[in-house]
């Protein structure tokens, strides 16, 4: 799967060489793993990313990828162009992670005292 993610990312960022394929395997394996965490937070123990949401990770990674240089700060600005960033790529997604987490048995954790 992660060759398939790096191959399709490369396409989304219009790369065709390797020159940079260390640091976007980098990235894909950190958001791999926040992903996971998420996935993982009420009780699924989900060992290896699922395939069916793949698309998210990929789409994170494209989203830090570009964000590269400008780390920390909300937007950026240069002649007529601005970005803005948000500051935790995770939540924008939740919704998409909820529903999979709920698919999966993440519904919550119950504690008797």
């Amino acid at each position: 799967m992660a060759d398939e993610n790096l191959n399709k990312i490369k396409v989304l960022l219009s790369i065709s060489d390797v020159k940079q394929d260390d640091l976007l395997n980098l990235l894909l394996e950190d958001n791999q793993a926040r992903l996971l965490s998420y996935i993982n937070q009420d009780g699924n123990n989900l060992v290896s990313y699922p395939t069916e949401i793949s698309w998210l990770l990929r789409e994170i990674t494209v989203r830090r990828f570009n964000r590269i240089g400008d780390e920390g700060k909300r937007s950026s600005s240069e002649s007529d162009v601005s970005a803005t960033w948000s500051d935790d790529d995770v939540a924008d997604y939740a919704a998409y992670l909820r529903k999979y987490r709920a698919k999966k048995g993440g519904n919550g954790i119950t504690r008797f005292i």
